[in-house]
């Protein structure tokens, strides 16, 4: 998701640029910063989103495996 949104970014800001009158070699420095900056944009999102879905679950797995754990502790005790 992250390329397609920064190949979209370099498209939409190097044509932009030719239309508007650049040289085709600002074009490209612009683009190519665009897609470097929005790409990056998008990733960092995207890694956000994705580690705030994972926390819950993680958290209810250790809390499971604490309490399987602590089970068979007190039938130690008893002897």
């Amino acid at each position: 998701m992250a390329v397609s949104f920064a190949i979209l970014a370099f498209a939409i800001l190097a044509f932009g640029s030719v239309l508007t009158g650049s040289r085709m070699t600002t074009a490209l420095i612009r683009g190519t910063e665009a897609a470097f900056v929005f790409g990056l944009l998008a990733w960092s999102i995207g890694t956000l989103t994705i580690e705030k879905g994972k926390a819950p679950e993680r958290v209810e797995e250790e809390a499971e495996a604490e309490a399987e754990a602590s089970k068979g502790g007190q039938l130690d005790e008893t002897v």
